[in-house]
């Protein structure tokens, strides 16, 4: 992903998710890269690309009423996306002879307890911004005619796959256009 790709700034990220300022901007690099990620399967291949070049040409053409609406949703959804990802891992730092924990002279690392309470937290945020953004594309779905739902049902931080068939051709759960009838890749 090229840097002015990002829908989000560091320094905008540091600022929402209270993040220390002189938090090097490279540990946030690949989280925000996860968090447009993860946006793009919630708001669909088209819808996600659309706003990114409307983005990117912000500048030159300011944004429709319609998706300046919707940037403090994506925004606040990105940022504590990327807080998620980041806290998970911010007790340790890669080196070449493998995975170190982070320490300081004049402190200690969080113990996993109080690890597992930041992560666990991070988590309940990111999950309340991805529904706030969820429902207000939803809400307004007639504004945005790229959108699909076929990753919206996606929110929640839970996964399983079944092996048992849908025989009866059941409707599917999130309604008309998506999965096998959805037009999102086309």
């Amino acid at each position: 992903m090229v840097k002015y790709d990002k829908l989000i700034t560091y320094a905008y990220m540091k600022d929402e998710c209270d993040l220390p300022v002189h938090l090097p901007d490279i540990e946030l690099e690949t989280k925000i890269y996860r968090a447009q990620q993860t946006l793009r399967m919630l708001m669909c291949e088209a819808f996600y690309f659309d706003l990114i070049d409307k983005f990117i040409h912000s500048d030159t053409v300011p944004l429709t009423s319609e998706y300046a609406a919707l940037m403090p949703y994506v925004k606040q959804y990105l940022a504590w996306q990327a807080h998620e990802y980041w806290i998970i891992r911010a007790n340790f730092k890669y080196t070449l002879s493998g995975v170190r924990v982070h320490t300081e002279p004049n402190s200690t690392a969080a113990t996993d307890v109080q690890m597992g309470i930041l992560i666990k937290d991070a988590k309940y945020q990111a999950e309340y911004y991805k529904r706030l953004l969820v429902s207000y594309i939803r809400e307004n779905s007639s504004i945005y005619p790229l959108y699909c739902n076929c990753g919206a049902g996606s929110v929640g931080n839970t996964f399983h796959v079944s092996s048992v068939r849908n025989k009866y051709q059941e409707p599917q759960p999130h309604g008309a256009g998506s999965f096998k009838n959805c037009n999102c890749n086309d």
